[in-house]
């Protein structure tokens, strides 16, 4: 591990701050809008200029009850040029330290495009059960002086939502910028648990990580930077923000807190860690929920530490009633990036590496305070309305297979692209195809070819799910790094990781498809590769980290329409990580002019 970076703001000196909440009991429209404004990421920092919701970064909570449907009239007033500069450092590294991890533009120019962006907005209620013309549909954008008005009947089970812009292709940038807030969902059996319900004991933490420009003296400007460099085209930014500030400290009581945690940067990976007095103190956190909801029952903090990838979301009970005043506890980040699922020693927190872009590992500080000292039970049946299904009750149920590819960028010059490949069984298809291999009951191996009928967003829809239909939809990596794969509407169920050894060509995947190999099983069977309990819920992101397949199961009850999935590391979203799907139910499929096999 390198030795810490020197840190060019203090950490721990600004309070956490907690967003404005916007509490609805019954129907109604709400009006927000999307204002240009400044904000103060630092004490030390001059404020910066940013998008917002409301004017606040992040935008306001919205909280509702289960049922309760709710019109929002997104305003958009955006004014001025987009408020992040957008650059490409043209080296790696610069005095021995990689680009990316370097505040300022690091001899990189200014993007004009990027400069020439103005306000344009749709916003997605990531999460949401809704209507498909309420879903934040990419294309579907406003312009500065428009609105538009969706509806969510948040009839879904308790949990916590996060509302964020969807352009097509720049979410990267409007998200940045400040387009993003939370939205939580409550109903009568997360009550019945008497669980902690609003500020203070009840947080929302929206974890982000930013950079900002600098003078040529190398003072922090304020102004927002989204720098990548030629070797990693997403943006892992320097300094880690919690609800919008650089590195904050809270006191709590020595009580029981319930913390809501989000990852919302744009690509990277956060594992947390917690430590007292420099050693690991996971035995305190227990994770009671996921994207999805309350869990079936409370699960510890895993050994290596919570990993959070970009969007995933982790509902925490954190118990402070043993401490005495005067303690200070740490959450710090120990994922490297590029993340691919690998593990680090816990005890390794509090340490930088530089070659991981992990310059600055501080997250939160905690310092308790006097205060009620009382210890809440961890109640140990959580979800009654959750049980998972096995793989024995989804024989014959459709199965759909995605690549995940990396591959040369079609203009010289470019980063590589990144597509996923959707594709379609044909044991007839001539080369290039993919070829899964795997274990068979018996102890034989059982090939499945594939051939790619889809890979860029504007190619033809061939995904149609039946409404209530259950779907495997296995998730094929054959990238070096792990993606967070989302799915717009119902949340799923993570049926199993396999671990699997890729066969392609030296050259990799082209863009005109390449055949490989997956070997599904014949790889090491190392953790990485199991699910971890807290994974055993639902969820509407899940990790597919390299050498593996991710199978999950795939189900939607309420909605029909058109959707999408994709990557939701912002820079692959972008750069071409995502696809649509349509939702039809059984009885219009005989007057579909489909061809075989798209079902799977």
């Amino acid at each position: 591990m390198s030795p810490r970076a020197n840190h060019p703001l203090t950490p721990f000196v600004d309070e956490l701050a907690v967003p404005a909440r916007r509490i609805v009991s019954e129907p109604t429209r709400l009006v927000v809008r999307l204002e240009t404004a400044t904000h103060r990421f630092h004490r030390e920092l001059p404020p910066s200029r940013v998008w917002t919701y409301d004017g606040s970064l992040p935008g306001p909570t919205i909280e509702v009850d289960r049922g309760v449907a709710l019109e929002v009239q997104w305003e958009n007033y955006l004014s001025g040029p987009l408020p992040v500069l957008v650059t490409v450092a043209p080296e790696y590294e610069l005095d021995g330290v990689p680009a990316q991890c370097s505040p300022g533009r690091s001899g990189g120019a200014p993007d004009p495009a990027a400069a020439a962006l103005p306000g344009f907005s749709v916003v997605h209620l990531h999460g949401a059960m809704t209507y498909a013309t309420s879903d934040g549909w990419t294309e579907n954008l406003t312009v500065p002086g428009q609105q538009a008005l969706d509806t969510y009947p948040n009839d879904q089970r308790a949990t916590m939502l996060w509302y964020h812009d969807h352009v097509m292709g720049v979410t990267r940038f409007s998200v940045y910028a400040g387009l993003a807030g939370l939205w939580i969902v409550r109903d009568e059996r997360e009550r019945e648990l008497e669980l902690p319900e609003g500020p203070p004991f009840e947080l929302p933490l929206l974890l982000t990580d930013r950079n900002f420009d600098t003078t040529e003296d190398g003072t922090l400007t304020g102004d927002l930077l989204h720098k990548t460099d030629p070797e990693v085209m997403e943006c892992f930014s320097p300094f880690t923000a919690v609800n919008g500030t650089v590195w904050p400290h809270l006191d709590v009581e020595p009580t029981t807190y319930r913390f809501r945690l989000l990852n919302g940067s744009n690509a990277r990976t956060y594992r947390l860690v917690l430590t007292r007095e420099g050693e690991p103190d996971h035995e305190r956190m227990t994770q009671i929920g996921t994207e999805g909801g309350l869990l079936p029952g409370p699960v510890a903090i895993p050994a290596q530490g919570l990993v959070l990838a970009s969007a995933e979301r982790a509902d925490l009970l954190v118990d402070f009633s043993d401490l005495a005043p005067g303690t200070e506890l740490t959450l710090w980040n120990t994922a490297t990036a590029p993340f691919d699922g690998t593990f680090a020693d816990p005890a390794t927190a509090g340490s930088a590496d530089l070659e991981g872009l992990l310059p600055y590992p501080e997250v939160l500080r905690l310092r308790v305070t006097e205060g009620r000292r009382s210890r809440q039970s961890v109640p140990q049946v959580l979800a009654t309305d959750f049980r998972r299904t096995s793989r024995d009750e989804l024989t014959g149920a459709a199965v759909r297979a995605i690549a995940l590819v990396e591959q040369d960028a079609e203009v010289e010059g470019m980063p590589p692209m990144l597509t996923m490949r959707e594709l379609m069984l044909d044991p007839a298809a001539e080369e290039p195809f993919i070829t899964l291999v795997e274990p068979g009951a018996d102890g034989s191996e059982q090939l499945t070819r594939w051939r790619t009928v889809a890979t860029r967003f504007e190619d033809a829809t061939t995904f149609f799910p039946m409404l209530h239909e259950p779907e495997i939809w296995r998730l094929v990596n054959l990238t070096a790094d792990t993606h967070p794969i989302h799915l717009h509407l119902d949340a799923f169920q993570v049926l199993d990781r396999h671990p699997a050894t890729v066969e392609q060509p030296d050259g990799g995947i082209t863009t005109l498809g390449t055949s490989a190999t997956v070997r599904i099983g014949h790889d090491r069977d190392e953790g990485i590769h199991r699910l971890d309990d807290n994974e055993l819920g639902l969820k509407d992101t899940v990790r597919v980290n390299p050498s593996e397949v991710v199978d999950i199961l795939v189900r939607f009850d309420v909605f029909c329409g058109r959707y999408m999935y994709h990557c939701h590391i912002l820079e692959h979203e972008d750069h071409d990580m995502m696809r649509p799907f349509v939702i039809m139910p059984a009885e219009l499929m005989p007057f579909m002019d489909m061809h075989a096999g798209h079902g799977g």
